[in-house]
């Protein structure tokens, strides 16, 4: 563009410099405001400071251009105002958002980048349209040189913000950077004055030197109001933040402090970062004692696979429950119920909080519970076998003995020692019933529900083939993780299979289904047997209740015990003359399961 003439202003350029030194600081001081805002706000924050920067760059464009000969109404058409307002508001967002509070080197290197193409495409797009420069391979260099001193100055300007660590002068690095900023982009605009053509001529505007007190207090009062404004805004808004951390840290304190079960702040290890006062009571231990120290060292050996199995499905995000014992300083045993949380911040795991219950009361008192409801069904059996089996065992014991003694026939006497074995056995049977009034401790153990089922199946199964009925298994998974005591679970699904079988005199086919549910893992066990009646059904568990002819009415009491001392349920449900379904649902150890 020949003939070009521009007047350097030097109000303009005062005002230009102030303005985008203003808005530069802004921004960064936005943006810093951002990282400490909830994810919601922190958005809106970074956009202001987008915004805040773009529209400093615009407005040091227009406040150049204004110096221009061939000033005229194309400088402030709407779509090219809207588009040169746009491209630095959105090369400043991309900056912005790859910058974090504490950038790194690349992370200043890549937002700079964003800001000076931003600021190269203005200058192509300004120069284009407004000054008529056709751009092409000999000229480079006007390419590349504004786009190297932008460059620079906006990663001398980020380092000064993000890159130097020391927050008691936060105000003089953003006030540096924004000078910094704010004349490496004057400079690239005048380089795109003087070089937009060979024949353009600078002329310098003169000033009164009232005029230029004036412009000056002007501009001086402007940017000062600007800024005042701002900090008044950020003030009372780091006020109200703080009133409301200070609220929302006295609401914590008392909380935990006050609360009257323990609390426990783990890390993501399981070392102890915290604990209360309650908790310090309960076991005994102070906050020195146990600071820094692994949790699972507190916990009793019998109660490590369970408590440690919560801990890894809360660090997997998940809230659990569990029971477990925990060892006084004094050697005692403090049975809890823990509750663990994850402990998240911005969706990033720091560790666990552990609410702690004192439950060795109830232990006791449900211990005591059921010892005396063992003791009622024992005393109970053990009257009707006083009166209904001992007393006549006794007397066919003697006078089978009696007669064994004065026998000489050799069959006879074969005879009379089957009695007398038999009758032994079934005092043996009776001494077994004895065993129920003896609770003892859960030992639970992992194992695999699967292989626990074939194993009893493989024990009856000659008895089922012996009824011609044949036992049909399916298992969803290859295997079912639980945690429970084997043998008595195997007692379980031995006296439910019997059962079975037992009800099938024509034969058929028994049902065994496992399933994953909700809750854990269900089995199914389903016959063709003649079913139970609807008002005898609600009956079944109940001590010495029995519908067969030789049954004791003990086997499935002791089976819904089990389950439920495995925090199972058991579930009958039946239909007179088409069979029996018996479900048993128990929680799973793992769900990490294999499809079969």
């Amino acid at each position: 563009m020949e003939g070009l003439t521009y007047e350097f202003h030097f109000f303009l350029i005062v005002i230009s410099i102030l303005m985008i030194v203003s808005y530069a600081y802004v921004a960064f001081d936005f943006h810093e405001k951002a990282h400490i805002m909830t994810l919601p706000y922190r958005k809106f924050w970074v956009f202001g400071s987008s915004l805040a920067m773009g529209a400093g760059i615009w407005i040091l464009q227009y406040l150049v251009l204004l110096g221009l000969s061939t000033a005229d109404a194309s400088f402030y058409a709407p779509w090219f105002v809207c588009l040169s307002l746009a491209v630095p508001v959105i090369g400043s967002l991309l900056a912005f958002m790859t910058l974090s509070s504490r950038g790194e080197f690349k992370q200043i290197v890549k937002a700079s980048l964003w800001i000076a193409l931003s600021l190269l495409l203005l200058q192509m797009i300004s120069s284009h349209y407004l000054l008529g420069l056709t751009y092409s391979i000999d000229d480079w260099w006007r390419v590349v040189l504004p786009l190297l001193m932008v460059f620079f100055s906006t990663v001398s300007s980020l380092w000064l913000v993000y890159g130097i660590s020391n927050e008691r002068s936060s105000y003089f690095r953003r006030v540096s950077g924004a000078l910094v900023f704010g004349l490496g982009t004057l400079a690239v605009h005048y380089f795109t004055m003087i070089t937009s053509s060979v024949a353009t001529k600078f002329e310098v505007e003169s000033y009164s030197e009232n005029h230029l007190v004036q412009y000056m207090a002007l501009t001086g009062i402007f940017i000062i109001s600007v800024l005042m404004l701002i900090r008044m805004m950020r003030n009372r808004e780091l006020e109200s933040q703080e009133s409301m951390l200070r609220e929302s840290e006295r609401k914590y304190h008392s909380l935990v402090e006050n609360c009257p079960d323990g609390i426990m702040v783990l890390d993501i290890q399981g070392h102890i970062l915290n604990i209360n006062p309650a908790l310090e009571r309960m076991s005994g231990y102070t906050l020195e004692h146990v600071s820094h120290k692994l949790s699972f060292h507190f916990v009793e050996e019998r109660y490590i696979e369970q408590t440690t199995y919560c801990f890894e499905r809360t660090k997997e995000g998940v809230p659990q429950k569990c029971e477990s014992a925990i060892s006084h300083r004094n050697g005692h045993s403090i049975h809890v119920k823990l509750i663990s949380i994850p402990h998240m911040i911005e969706n990033k795991m720091q560790g666990i909080i552990v609410i702690v219950e004192d439950i060795t009361e109830f232990k006791e008192t449900e211990e005591l519970l059921r010892r005396s409801e063992k003791l009622t069904a024992v005393g109970e059996l053990a009257a009707g076998v006083a009166h209904e089996i001992r007393n006549p065992l006794t007397s066919l014991k003697g006078f089978a003995s009696l007669v064994y003694s004065s026998s000489h026939d050799e069959k006879s006497k074969e005879f009379l020692q089957i009695m007398l074995s038999e009758i032994d056995r079934i005092n043996f049977i009776v001494s077994e019933f004895m065993l129920l009034a003896r609770p003892h401790e859960k030992e639970f153990a992992r194992s695999d529900l699967v292989s626990l089922l074939r194993h009893v199946i493989s024990l009856l199964k000659s008895q089922a083939i012996l009824k011609n009925i044949e036992i049909r298994t399916q298992y969803d998974c290859e295997e079912f993780p639980i945690l429970g005591e084997e043998n008595q679970l195997k007692q379980v699904f031995v006296n439910v299979l019997k059962n079975a079988i037992e009800a099938m005199e024509d034969g058929g086919i028994i049902y065994v289904k496992v399933t994953e549910c909700e809750t854990g893992v269900t089995v199914r066990i389903k016959d063709q047997g003649v079913g139970i009646p609807e008002h005898q059904l609600s009956r079944i568990g109940e001590p010495f209740y029995t519908l067969k002819e030789n049954g004791t009415g003990l086997g499935l009491m002791v089976s819904f015990g089990i389950i439920d001392n495995h925090n199972g349920k058991m579930r009958l449900s039946s239909v007179e003359g088409k069979g029996t379904t018996v479900e048993v649902s128990l929680p799973l150890y793992e769900r990490r399961l294999v499809k079969a």
